[in-house]
């Protein structure tokens, strides 16, 4: 019996071998949610920048220039602006929105239409000043990271809904922070400043 424990295939992390392929096919689908989330975040922000070349009324009016001075508090504004934001799939997560399919549909509706309508912003303004803006935005790819971490949280959760939702948020909840973190520090350090 011993002989037989002792020869049992076992994972890096001391799992039983299905544990451990269970655990990496996890962490696969998370990957790829991420990533479906980040690409269609990346098609959204595409209709906004046509809306804006067809009818530039609709994007922001105000020509780019520089407003943030470095400093923390500066990053800490933008940081808790941008997890406002994205706060609402992990509130639809701990609120247990996945378990039905009425609540999974409110959950899919209300994710969509606050990262989809950050997108089409974020395309309206890419639109109308085209290059002007680009050095304002250095941060972007990070922000649509954190914003794909906080989506596919909800997606997950409404994939597997007996799972413990709340439980695995917290992972995708710390990814989502620190991502906006660093997307807030490049942005008031990397942008023109103002002087």
């Amino acid at each position: 019996m011993a002989g037989r424990e002792l020869n049992r295939p076992r994972s890096v992390l001391g799992l039983p071998s299905g544990g451990a392929q269970r655990l990496a096919a996890r962490a696969g689908l998370d990957a790829r949610a991420i990533c479906v989330c980040w690409f269609g975040l990346a098609a959204a922000t595409v209709p906004g920048v046509g809306l804006a070349i067809a009818l530039p009324t609709l994007a922001p009016a105000a020509h780019p220039h520089a407003t943030l001075r470095p400093s923390a508090g500066a990053v800490t504004s933008i940081v808790l602006n941008n997890l406002r934001v994205l706060a609402a799939p992990f509130i639809l997560v701990a609120a247990r929105f996945e378990r039905a399919h009425a609540s999974r549909l409110v959950g899919d509706a209300i994710v969509a239409a606050i990262l989809i309508g950050n997108a089409i912003a974020v395309g309206l303004a890419l639109g109308r000043w085209r290059g002007a803006l680009i050095p304002f935005v250095p941060q972007l790819p990070l922000e649509y990271l954190a914003a794909a971490t906080a989506a596919a949280t909800w997606l997950d959760a409404r994939r597997d809904t007996t799972r413990c939702g709340p439980a695995n948020a917290v992972t995708h909840a710390v990814a989502t922070i620190a991502l906006a973190v660093a997307a807030a520090v490049i942005e008031v350090f990397l942008t023109p400043h103002a002087r």
